[in-house]
């Protein structure tokens, strides 16, 4: 008899640290929603704020995952939902330390929400494999957490050994101590969603969008790539990296609204070069944007490409901008996302008559030899370097004469600033007093 009452204890002390370890679980999922809640916050109302890959772990970050659709539900960022169901999970867990919790249904109730959360992740991680380029690693912890929660409450429910009882048994017997525990867990979600959304929604009315970004005094470079109205009332200065993802997008999303003339007041759209390595080791000898993925993927021979082609066929330039970011789809593996014969084949689409097998024609002799197109490029480099522009950066300026207007101060977006915010930017600084 002894020893049956010693094996029933330890049974229960299986059971009771399962659910510690399900209240603890809860803790880190909420700790985690808390973060992902913040980086969101930053890259929607405060972007300059917002690192690209703040939350890098080796090849992986949060940045298409903060800033895909998915992200929100309910006006609401989806991490803040995630915060206030992990807090609600641990509150169940700890009712279920309490065996006599809701009439002894805590377990089947934590049960249930451990398995709405499992089947939540596997719904976002098939998007993550649809959809996203690269998976964020603080959600894929969540999904870890949510397949360790549900692991710890079916112990809790039913613990090795021990006598449970079934859900049947609860709908029959314990239905009205179970939809007590409900509503107190309901309860639980509303108010954790309520005061975070209030802090979320409190805090946007004391920030500035324009918060940590740098702030230029001196005149823009000269550039050879203008597209857009030709009497503008807001000139948009994007500096990119050809081979930067998130200036890929930057561009598209710019470019796309130009072309379709979405933009309130006439823009004029100026193109910059800022390759994250030293086009110019001689006049950047000590350059601090060099990225070592970006060398490998000849980001000065991209910037020249387009320099070189504007100069021999103006206006071309832009659409090989375009065409150059193409290539990001169907990139070869160990291969330089950009080679002479790749560059010369998308400059043949665009009209330019060449052999792109000759690596004496005039396109390629600009990219290797040109000084000129070398020492615009360094300028640009050197300007963005002083301010430390993000990779991109947009500024946006009132225009005077066709020119920006120095003594206005430009308005600074990036690859988080979203396309409405930019809009806002636009009209502000196309009146003609600065708001």
């Amino acid at each position: 008899m002894k020893n049956s009452i010693t094996e029933v204890g330890a049974l229960i002390d299986v059971q009771r640290i399962g659910a510690g370890f399900c209240l603890l679980l809860g803790l880190v999922g909420a700790g985690l929603g808390v973060h992902l809640t913040r980086l969101k916050f930053q890259m929607l109302y405060t972007p300059c704020l917002s690192a690209y890959g703040g939350c890098r772990i080796g090849g992986l970050d949060c940045d298409d995952a903060l800033g895909s659709s998915m992200s929100i539900f309910l006006g609401l960022p989806i991490s803040l939902w995630g915060t206030a169901f992990y807090l609600t999970t641990a509150v169940a867990s700890a009712a279920a330390l309490r065996r006599d919790a809701w009439g002894g249904t805590a377990a089947h109730l934590l049960l249930c929400l451990a398995g709405f959360s499992v089947l939540v992740s596997m719904v976002l991680g098939t998007y993550t494999v649809l959809a996203l380029t690269t998976a964020c690693p603080f959600c894929l912890s969540l999904y870890a957490v949510s397949v360790l929660l549900l692991g710890g409450a079916f112990v809790v429910w039913r613990p090795p050994g021990a006598p449970h009882v079934p859900f049947d048994v609860i709908r029959r017997t314990r239905l009205a101590d179970a939809l007590d525990g409900v509503f107190a867990l309901a309860m639980v979600l509303v108010l954790a969603t309520g005061l975070q959304s209030m802090v979320f929604n409190g805090l946007r009315n004391r920030v500035n969008a324009q918060d940590g970004c740098p702030e230029p005094v001196a005149a823009l470079p000269a550039p050879s790539i203008r597209v857009g109205a030709t009497e503008p009332q807001a000139i948009l200065a994007l500096f990119l990296d050809m081979t930067c993802t998130k200036c890929r997008s930057e561009f598209k999303k710019v470019g796309l609204a130009l072309k379709e003339g979405k933009f309130p007041a006439p823009v004029q759209l100026w193109i910059f070069h800022i390759p994250r390595q030293a086009c110019d080791l001689e006049a950047l000898p000590a350059y601090d944007r060099t990225d070592d993925n970006a060398r490998a993927d000849r980001a000065c021979m991209a910037a020249r490409a387009v320099e070189c082609i504007e100069k021999l066929q103006p206006g071309a330039g832009f659409e090989l901008i375009g065409g150059m970011f193409a290539l990001h789809d169907n990139r070869e593996e160990d291969t330089p996302l950009f080679t002479t014969e790749r560059i010369g084949n998308k400059a043949v689409e665009l009209g330019m008559e060449i052999d792109p097998d000759d690596e004496d024609n005039a396109f390629v002799r600009c990219i290797n030899h040109d000084t000129e197109v070398l020492a615009r490029i360094t300028e640009h480099q050197r300007y963005a370097d002083g301010p430390n522009f993000s990779t991109p950066t947009l500024m946006i300026y009132h225009a005077v004469a066709g020119a920006p207007d120095m003594s206005r101060k430009p308005l600074v977006a990036n690859a988080n600033t979203s396309l409405a915010t930019i809009m806002e930017y636009v009209v502000a600084q196309a009146a003609e007093t600065q708001p």
